[in-house]
């Protein structure tokens, strides 16, 4: 099953992060500060807290958010929630800012986080390329944060400017996918629903379900506007995230095949080989 992180502190245990948390509902500090101690990959997993995600540089490392799998990115904010599965393969040398918050650090102003600010909704476009003027502003409530992190009654208020910033920020993107066709707005939601839950779920059936389609149009809308049909963007997210805890941890092959949820090591092994053409153990060695 996927791996749930109940608390901040639980989650730097996960990573390997050598670093006590400002508080059990508060953290801030910068992608600078992870190095040397965070592992390299940190497989796929969800957060009992809210995320926000400032990368200036990602210097070579590539993140899974909503399916897709994204390199070499720069100058980006992105915000994930409790619900979002998330994974990584950490780069040499990033740069930016990390924020995570509980929902009860924003009490008594924000009750409903998600309803407040819908760029952390699964279902929503969770990633924000910035301008320079952007990119500037958004430094500046970071660098502010960490100025007064002493000072929680100062933070929330930053919090929320930095909040209130971001929905300016949405609101131009969103204008932009208005204009997007609706046949592609149906492949977006469908990469989102499988990359916040192809651990636990591997059917075109429940995709469909939750898209209120039959698999059949689903399998034939996805193929149209991907090539391939919509079972093979399961298998392809979860064959990544095979090959990159192979490639990046040190779990032996039945740990991997439990975390991938599937029922027995043995079942892991034939659908890696069938769509690799060598066994999970022979990949980590041959790379």
């Amino acid at each position: 099953m996927i791996k749930l992180i109940n608390n901040i502190s639980d989650f730097f245990e996960f990573t390997g992060f050598e670093r006590e948390p400002i508080s059990e509902v508060f953290d801030i500090f910068t992608h600078q500060e992870t190095y040397p101690s965070t592992n390299q990959m940190v497989s796929a997993h969800r957060k009992d807290f809210y995320s926000i995600i400032f990368l200036e540089n990602q210097q070579e490392g590539e993140m899974h958010l909503n399916q897709d799998k994204h390199q070499n990115l720069s100058d980006i904010i992105f915000f994930q929630s409790p619900q979002h599965v998330f994974s990584f393969v950490r780069g040499k040398a990033m740069r930016g800012f990390l924020l995570f918050f509980k929902p009860e650090f924003l009490l008594p102003f924000i009750s409903d986080i998600n309803s407040e600010f819908s760029f952390f909704r699964v279902s929503q476009n969770n990633l924000f390329n910035l301008n320079q003027e952007e990119k500037e502003q958004i430094i500046t409530l970071f660098k502010t944060i960490i100025k007064e992190k002493g000072n929680f009654t100062v933070i929330k208020h930053l919090l929320l400017s930095l909040l209130e910033k971001t929905k300016l920020i949405q609101h131009k993107h969103l204008i932009i996918e208005k204009a997007i066709p609706k046949e592609i707005q149906l492949v977006n939601e469908f990469k989102r629903l499988v990359g916040n839950n192809f651990i636990e779920h591997k059917s075109v059936e429940y995709y469909a379900n939750k898209l209120n389609l039959t698999a059949n149009y689903l399998n034939s809308r996805i193929k149209t506007h991907t090539g391939k049909p919509a079972k093979d963007h399961i298998t392809d997210r979860v064959l990544v995230e095979a090959k990159n805890m192979l490639l990046y941890t040190d779990l032996d092959i039945a740990e991997i095949s439990f975390r991938l949820n599937f029922s027995e090591p043995t079942y892991f092994g034939k659908f890696f080989k069938k769509l690799v053409g060598c066994t999970p153990k022979q990949f980590r060695f041959e790379r």
